[in-house]
């Protein structure tokens, strides 16, 4: 009888080991592909951001040139200035709503959630 038992708490002790590697392959299988997903999404919002500085870059040459004819071209790029000065403001101003929180929603979506 004792054999048995014995034979019973190796067999279950074997099943334990295998569920915890298991486990463990799991968990880093999670991570890697959250990490993977983190990851990609930091490198096209970079690409955005790039992309959306040179948007911005020459928009803001398109109208120094159109409003140049009216009020001359130092007070077109003071104007545009001026303007570049409100957003930063706002921005700051609003870096919880625009900024932080859809971080953070986005980093425990994908976290603590699936896809």
């Amino acid at each position: 009888m004792s054999e048995k038992s014995s034979e019973r708490l190796k067999s279950l002790l074997a099943e334990a080991k295998d569920t915890f590697k298991l486990n463990i392959d799991y968990a880093r299988l999670t991570a890697s592909e959250k990490l993977t997903v983190l990851f990609s999404t930091a490198v096209f919002g970079f690409a955005l951001f790039v992309l959306g500085s040179l948007m911005f870059f020459f928009i803001s040459l398109l109208v120094v040139n159109l409003i140049s004819d009216e009020i001359g071209i130092i007070g077109a790029y003071a104007v545009m200035a001026g303007v570049y000065v409100v957003m930063i403001v706002a921005l700051i101003i609003l870096r919880r709503q625009l900024i932080i929180n859809p971080i953070a929603r986005a980093v425990s979506r994908l976290l603590f959630s699936g896809f």
